[in-house]
């Protein structure tokens, strides 16, 4: 039996949103934690920057409310006054067709009126209620072309997960992108009448799109991570790269890790693995290769982030919206442009605008590894195209992500299922992260507290559990 007397340690892998928000959770419980980060700075891939004195998003730029997890979070972490929400200057979403931006109808009336869609297309969508159920899982290409037609598959699917996910939807699986879509079609055999009887019975806001707005900070995203390592303090160490997971026989983890002093090892009664798939996959190797292989081969195609500010009246488009993507067939060069000082106040001086460009992913990947004045002067031309902006931007920064949003293929289930078989065959090791239940903050932020629940549980069979935070020391060998 073990009477050890000290608190159980848990090891969170990765000081990302996921491992900051799964880390302060259990920490609010009481349990004893170390976050191990490779990187100098939390945060993962939320990166804010003042430059130019424009407020520039390098990562994600925003949350969507309502969102309990995050909400909760974001008040208990003492930043509820510095939460903003969109601008009252956002009013439309923008798509381009036939080389022009056009502001896309987002109610019933609108979209058979506006005339941005054919009338086959209009036509087609009528016939969505009478469509059988499709597979359990295809590619959201399959489902949508089969559902909705192909022209709501090329002018609003297409751009929105390529500008929103960086993907391609003829190989991304609708259960792991869009799960609701699915679920109404398999619960009500339509999501036009799935939507329908929702909105009867009293519509759930996570389907209602006129409830689900963005929000952000004063500040910008990084003071969220940055609020959330200042709560753990020392129970933070970057700088550390975790090689493998090991199980140790008489319970527990040995942990491999390297530090710029040299190899050492860690013992944790309970090990989080909150890092991207392919480095989750290296990590987990040592205990499920195969799994970990599966992981690894995740694809996370490339992305740059091209901001450019410019004076207001050197932009002719008015910017009254979130942004506007581009279609796979219009043969643009980005995959949109968020108006982002529309979207938030404070992110552009008085009198100037700030945009940000999005490059490459799995539409073009060569595109995002550009360098930077070819990827400034792809950017800067599709702007004065789309958007009439003119001259040379006051403001110009560049961001590569080289391995950039995860893609979840119709091989993710198989994955899933894995991941759940591999927590239950090893008791103390969970897994949590961006390619598991979605891609935006608020999706992690819910998986992270999903998996501290997990680990919480266990956590709470352990003997000898004093609930007396201590700050743990790596050992060597």
């Amino acid at each position: 039996m073990n009477t050890r007397p000290h608190q159980p340690l848990t090891a969170i892998l990765g000081g990302g949103i996921s491992g900051l928000a799964c880390a302060f959770e259990l920490q609010r419980h009481g349990h004893e934690v170390l976050v191990l980060d490779r990187r100098a700075a939390p945060g993962g891939r939320i990166r804010t920057q003042r430059q130019d004195g424009f407020l520039v998003e390098q990562g994600p730029n925003s949350m969507i409310a309502p969102a309990s997890g995050a909400e909760g979070l974001i008040e208990r972490l003492g930043l509820g006054d510095q939460r903003i929400d969109k601008g009252e200057g956002v009013r439309h979403r923008y798509l381009v067709r036939g080389g022009r931006v056009h502001a896309l109808p987002i109610d019933p009336l609108g979209f058979f009126t506006s005339g941005f869609f054919s009338l086959k297309g209009r036509l087609r969508l009528l016939a969505e209620p009478f469509i059988g159920r499709g597979p359990e899982d295809e590619t959201v290409a399959a489902f949508v072309r089969r559902r909705f037609g192909p022209e709501l598959l090329d002018y609003v699917f297409d751009p929105l997960v390529g500008g929103l996910y960086s993907g391609d939807p003829e190989r991304l699986s609708i259960r792991a992108l869009l799960p609701r879509l699915k679920q109404l079609e398999l619960r009500h055999g339509s999501v036009i009448r799935g939507v329908l009887a929702k909105k009867w019975a009293g519509m759930d806001p996570r389907f209602d799109p006129r409830r689900r707005m963005p929000f952000s900070f004063r500040q910008g995203m990084a003071v969220l991570p940055q609020r959330l390592a200042e709560a753990l303090g020392p129970r933070l160490r970057p700088g550390v790269r975790v090689e493998g997971v090991h199980p140790r026989a008489g319970g527990g983890f040995r942990l491999s890790l390297r530090e710029r002093s040299g190899t050492t090892s860690l013992r944790a009664d309970a090990v989080v693995v909150a890092l991207p798939a392919y480095a989750a996959g290296r990590v987990l190797a040592p205990i499920d290769p195969a799994l970990g292989q599966s992981l690894a081969s995740i694809e996370h195609p490339p992305i740059a982030v091209v901001t450019q500010g410019y004076r207001r009246d050197r932009v002719s488009h008015p910017l009254d919206g979130f942004g506007v993507l581009t279609p796979k067939v219009e043969g643009r060069n980005v995959l949109g442009f968020l108006f982002s000082s529309t979207l938030f106040a404070r992110r552009a001086p008085e009198g100037h605008v700030l945009l940000t460009a999005y490059l490459g992913g799995a539409r073009q990947p060569g595109l995002a590894l550009l360098p930077r004045e070819e990827l400034l002067a792809l950017a800067r031309a599709e702007a004065a195209d789309l958007l009439g902006a003119r001259g040379a931007p006051v403001h110009a920064g560049v961001r590569y992500w080289r391995q950039g949003l995860p893609q979840p293929g119709l091989d993710q289930g198989i994955r899933i299922e894995g991941l759940r078989n591999l927590e239950g065959a090893w008791p103390g090791l969970f897994v949590t992260g961006n390619y598991l239940g979605g891609v935006s903050t608020t999706a992690c932020i819910d998986s992270a507290h999903a998996a501290a629940a997990r680990a919480d549980a266990f956590l709470n069979t352990r003997e000898g559990s004093c609930r007396k935070p201590r700050t743990p020391t790596a050992a060597a060998g």
